[in-house]
């Protein structure tokens, strides 16, 4: 047996098992479709496309699924590469977005100091390290861009800067 059709066969494996029930027929179809693909890197993309899909998503084989939050048991084993490219693919849209201009609807400080935002929008974001000069007040606007290097400022009404990461 050549390694490609192990490889296949372990995909198979996987994907059937995270796979509900009433899910499995509809991932049977898919995978047959990807079978029959005779172009190499389509059928490779294919396949891509159903193992990145939770579960209850491969009724549209390869269809975009909507952004919903994983489950634990999607997210186990979601690494490597797969999660790389999601990451990659969110950033590059949070960066077309350009700035984020929200309230400041809580605060809270960790034990090392830094500050953790809750703003208008639901989300969370948490300074890389503590800084004294950056403070903040419920109530007022703020706004994040893109900075160097993947990372993102929060900027203050009082054009202080922290770097932040978004926690939620």
């Amino acid at each position: 047996m050549s390694a490609s059709w192990v490889q296949l066969s372990v995909l198979t494996a996987l994907l059937i098992a995270v796979v509900p029930q009433g899910s499995a027929r509809d991932l049977s179809a898919a995978l047959e479709e990807c079978r029959a693909e005779q172009d190499d890197a389509r059928r490779l993309a294919c396949y891509d496309s159903l193992s990145a899909e939770p579960g209850d998503r491969f009724a549209k084989a390869g269809a975009a699924a909507a952004d919903t939050p994983k489950s634990s048991e999607e997210q186990f084993g979601y690494e490597g590469a797969l999660a790389r490219e999601e990451r990659d693919r969110a950033k590059q849209e949070a960066r077309r977005l350009g700035r984020l201009e929200a309230t400041v609807t809580a605060i809270s400080t960790r034990a090392d100091g830094t500050l953790v935002v809750t703003l208008d929008n639901g989300q969370v974001w948490a300074q890389n390290r503590p800084d004294a000069f950056f403070r903040l007040k419920v109530g007022e606007k703020i706004s994040v861009e893109p900075a160097v290097l993947g990372s993102f400022l929060m900027i203050s009404p009082y054009k202080r800067t922290a770097r932040v990461t978004r926690q939620k």
